[in-house]
């Protein structure tokens, strides 16, 4: 029985494989192998990917390459060509296209023999990069601590910290295309030139002795070669001691600008927190990355700043006020004629102009003070006041210096003109306890220069502790009238000017009132300024006569503030 089922199965089996198709024929065979795709391809003198695009029937291939760079463009030789799985063509690697008319044809046979006709076009390649650009910006990003809640962070333009950066605005730099690599990856020569000024910029303040050229310095000087790198996206420059500089590419196509951007170390652990300098800090620890925008047309500059100024004589650091477009210099005491003070070094904002030139003379004969006006590439100008300073000896200057006020007296002529007559003097604080508050207060004279032989400066009145002034008033309500303040205000509150003539020391507040006083010299560290005081006898009152108001009000002829240092 078993021997028969045996041979049962056995003819079944024989019956169903010829009653069925061969199931492995797609698989064995070619007819499924249906593509016809070009996947990649390169040729001589090809620059980048070629641009593939086939829509059905339909197939066509862009190449860029630099044509005078073939040298038989009727023999372009096929470098590397990759099809799709199963199909073939006669245009294998090594062979040739004619392209002399701008166009060919690579035929693509899948393995299911159809042929696809694809139309080969050479096209003139042009860089991104290729031809002169212009230095639009140089900027940098700042991570200030923002893994701290309380961090931030900037993008800020090198040129705002650095203005001795100035002369990089209108350097030129060429890239030039001269061929492609194996990858197709562009080549040729480059130039960074100085533009007109043939000066580039320093990354770096003299004054300050900084210097971040080797940190900022990513685009180099001179002469050197290039190279695109397309899978990096990345720009390598060789400059002239065969250095490279590696820069990421960003093309910005609504602007018609490129940027050329480099990492740098980011030290956050070096940043200094003591005496922070946060422009120091942000160029040298914090800043990463850093990039040049390039632009085809150059940037007319805005500024019309004075960056730096020098003067014959001069002694001590230039003080520049950007905000009150101010500048004060220091010159030594010789007797020099101010009205012809030469102009030794001037610094501009790039780009602009001054009415003035180094080697010419400013005229300080009035108040100590000359302005120079400067004039931006753009047109837009700026006039600026220049203050003289003289270097004293302020040991000459009997009146220089802060002062502690030790007491406020007054002087007091009761009838010394009749044989029964009197004199006295007092402290006003007797008479006016409120005007003790002036007592803690502190004043200060500075020495800002000399017209003349006349020394003069800054003045003021330093309110003490208590943040008050005297008050030259009253707190006696019998009296006919309480408040003095027009009488013995003779030393302005708060601040102003001054000038010593002679021993006569004018002050002029802030509101332009003028204060006129006599300045005695006790000893080195001990003066007084001391003031006349209307003298108003014929009002003495007889009738129930009360002597404090008297005085104070009639009587007193001269009042002074005695100081001490």
């Amino acid at each position: 029985m078993k021997k028969l089922f045996k041979i049962y199965s056995i003819v079944l089996a024989i019956f169903i494989v010829g009653c069925t198709e061969n199931p492995l024929e797609d698989v064995e065979g070619s007819a499924w192998k249906k593509e016809r795709n070009i996947i990649s391809i390169l040729v001589e003198g090809q620059i980048g990917t070629a641009a593939i695009e086939r829509e059905f029937e339909d197939a066509k291939i862009n190449i860029y390459a630099k044509i005078e760079n073939i040298a038989d463009i009727s023999k372009v030789e096929i470098k590397d060509i990759e099809l799709s799985y199963g199909s073939s063509t006669i245009n294998s690697k090594g062979t040739t296209l004619d392209l002399t008319s701008g166009t060919s044809t690579i035929s693509v046979v899948s393995g299911a023999g159809k042929t696809l006709e694809w139309e080969v076009s050479l096209l003139p390649f042009k860089s991104d990069l290729e031809g002169s650009w212009y230095v639009g910006d140089v900027r940098m990003y700042c991570d200030m601590f923002t893994w701290e809640t309380w961090g931030w962070e900037k993008n800020e333009s090198i040129f705002g910290y650095l203005p001795e950066l100035g002369p990089e605005w209108d350097n030129e730099i060429i890239f030039t295309v001269e061929g492609a690599d194996e990858k197709g990856n562009p080549f040729g020569a480059y130039e960074h030139t100085g533009g007109n000024d043939g000066l580039f910029g320093n990354f770096g303040d003299t004054a300050k002795s900084w210097n971040f050229n080797e940190r900022f310095r990513k685009i180099p000087m001179g002469t050197g070669t290039w190279l695109r790198d397309f899978e990096r996206n990345m720009v390598i420059i060789t400059d002239e001691n065969r250095v490279q500089h590696e820069l990421e590419l960003e093309v910005l196509a609504d602007t018609g600008e490129v940027v050329l951007k480099s990492e740098l170390p980011y030290l956050a652990d070096q940043f200094n927190w003591t005496d922070t300098d946060w422009s120091y800090e942000e160029l040298s620890h914090m800043s990463n990355p850093m990039w040049y925008v390039l632009t085809k047309e150059r940037v007319l500059q805005t500024g019309n700043s004075i960056t730096g100024l020098g003067v014959k004589d001069q002694v001590g650091d230039t003080v520049i006020d950007n905000d009150a477009k101010e500048i004060t210099v220091t010159i030594e005491d010789n007797g020099a004629d101010i009205s012809m003070i030469a102009l030794e070094n001037l610094g501009i904002s790039f780009g602009a102009s001054a009415n003035v030139s180094e080697g010419e003379t400013l005229d300080f004969s009035t108040n100590n003070e000359s302005t120079i006006t400067v004039t931006s590439e753009i047109g837009e100008s700026t006039t600026w006041t220049i203050k003289l300073q003289i270097d004293l000896d302020l040991s000459d200057v009997s009146i220089a210096g802060t002062w502690t006020i030790n007491e406020i007296g007054v002087y007091s002529d009761l009838f010394t003109w009749e044989t029964w007559g009197w004199e006295k003097n007092e402290l006003l604080n007797n008479y006016l306890p409120s005007a003790g508050k002036e007592l803690d207060n502190t004043i200060t004279f500075v020495v800002e220069g000399v017209n003349g032989e006349n020394p003069y400066g800054t003045f003021e009145n330093n309110a003490g502790a208590d943040s008050e002034y005297g008050d030259f008033v009253s707190d006696d309500t019998s009296w006919p009238e309480t408040d003095f303040n027009s009488r013995f205000r003779k030393v302005p509150t708060e601040s102003g000017t001054w000038e010593l003539v002679g021993e006569t020391v004018t002050i002029i507040d802030n509101e332009g009132a003028e204060f006129v006083l006599t300045l005695e010299v006790k000893t080195g560290t001990e003066i007084a300024l001391t003031s006349e005081i209307e003298f108003l006898a014929d009002l003495f009152s007889w009738d129930n006569t009360n002597y404090s108001y008297e005085e104070t009000a009639h009587m007193s002829k001269k009042m002074w503030y005695n100081l001490s240092k």
